[in-house]
């Protein structure tokens, strides 16, 4: 085997301790990419997850300012063929069918604007009905709210998420509803 030139060597330790050295600076503690008051810094968030009606839920807080806090939940029906029902379904259905989707907070957060989706709700006809509920596809569904939080809420203070929904096949199969589930989660720190 081939030994490099002195001067070979050389660059490549040099390399080395200037590559070490811009990390520590720009990727450690106290540069512009760590953390501990950075401006760069990822948001705080908190998160909690429970399972009902067939569905996995995943609830987060994130905090992007001092009172500015986005809440977000996906939905993910455990069984292959499954659908959660639309935003836009009335809080009694259509016709008393279908379990509207509902995300809402409580003190110390307050919505400023409506829940949203980038999902894109299509109309499912049932069989023998005269009728069509908006659906979101197959599959997982997020949610998104955002939120100003208290002016005295730091710290140790929680809030409150309550979801509602419901799990159907497109055969109409459809699994437990759930209402007003409740769940709670410290509200990320500045």
């Amino acid at each position: 085997m081939r030994r490099a030139p002195a001067a070979v060597r050389r660059n490549a330790v040099r390399s080395t301790a200037v590559a070490l050295l811009l990390c520590t600076v720009g990727c450690g503690q106290g540069g512009h990419g760590g953390h501990g008051g950075s401006p760069h810094a990822a948001p705080a968030r908190t998160r909690a997850s429970f399972t009902a009606g067939g569905v996995d839920v995943a609830v987060t807080l994130e905090r992007s300012g001092a009172d500015t806090v986005a809440v977000s939940a996906t939905l993910s029906p455990r069984q292959k063929g499954f659908h959660l029902y639309s935003l836009t379904l009335p809080d009694d259905g259509v016709d008393g069918l279908g379990i509207p989707t509902r995300l809402t907070v409580g003190a110390p957060l307050t919505a400023t604007g409506p829940v949203t989706s980038p999902a894109a709700p299509h109309d499912v006809r049932p069989a023998g009905l005269d009728l069509a509920l908006p659906v979101y596809p197959d599959g997982p569904v997020t949610l998104r709210l955002a939120t100003r939080l208290a002016g005295s809420a730091d710290g140790s203070a929680s809030a409150r998420v309550l979801l509602t929904y419901g799990a159907c096949s497109t055969d109409g199969a459809c699994l437990a509803p759930v209402r007003a589930h409740p769940v709670t989660l410290a509200v990320p720190p500045r």
